[in-house]
């Protein structure tokens, strides 16, 4: 996993306990440990994710997003310059990008994954990550979600200057469709 000064900020949700969390929650550093094996490849230790995005980098992206720095990523694809960029900033990380819309991706990709980070500006695209996540959910015969089906989503973004984010478990939580009506109507901000 990440050197000891990288795990800092994790240890700080996996090591003690609190009261958002769910009844099942067990803080301790097996939990950490555990999630390296879950997310790393075995013998590596390197995080291994993917970003996608069909979108390229515009001028106004320069200044408000910390991923592209200068007017050399202008007109390249988003996810290739994301992914670039964050593998020089953190060790140990291996980001495979994909210059596509999320909906051409199989659903047997999104399978690879034991949990998705979305930030989307397309309710749209929301709501088939949220199809796909509850996709692969499964329950027990007494109603309740098998965890190790579970594919939970955090949702985060920014409109303006406000900032939001939400975490999605399958079967547990309400779902993104749920939801959408808590949500202002959607405004482009020319920055």
């Amino acid at each position: 996993m990440a050197s000891a000064s990288g795990t800092r900020d994790l240890d700080k949700l996996l090591l003690r306990p609190g009261h958002l969390v769910g009844p099942n929650f067990v803080p301790g550093p097996e939990l950490r440990d555990d999630l390296g094996e879950t997310w790393c490849c075995p013998g590596s230790k390197t995080w291994t994710s993917s970003t996608i995005d069909m979108d390229r980098i515009e001028v106004t992206n320069i200044n408000r997003q910390f991923l592209f720095r200068s007017l050399e990523d202008v007109d390249k694809p988003k996810a290739m310059v994301a992914a670039k960029h964050i593998m020089e900033r953190v060790s140990g990380v291996d980001i495979v990008p994909h210059f596509c819309r999320i909906e051409e991706e199989e659903l047997e990709f999104y399978s690879n994954f034991g949990i998705i980070v979305l930030v989307l500006d397309s309710n749209e695209a929301r709501n088939f990550i949220n199809a796909v996540a509850y996709s692969f959910l499964e329950y027990h015969s007494d109603g309740n979600p098998r965890e190790e089906t579970m594919k939970p989503t955090v949702d985060g973004g920014t409109e303006g200057f406000k900032g939001r984010a939400r975490v999605i478990l399958p079967g547990i939580t309400p779902c993104f469709e749920c939801i959408i009506w808590l949500f202002p109507p959607q405004v482009k901000f020319p920055l």
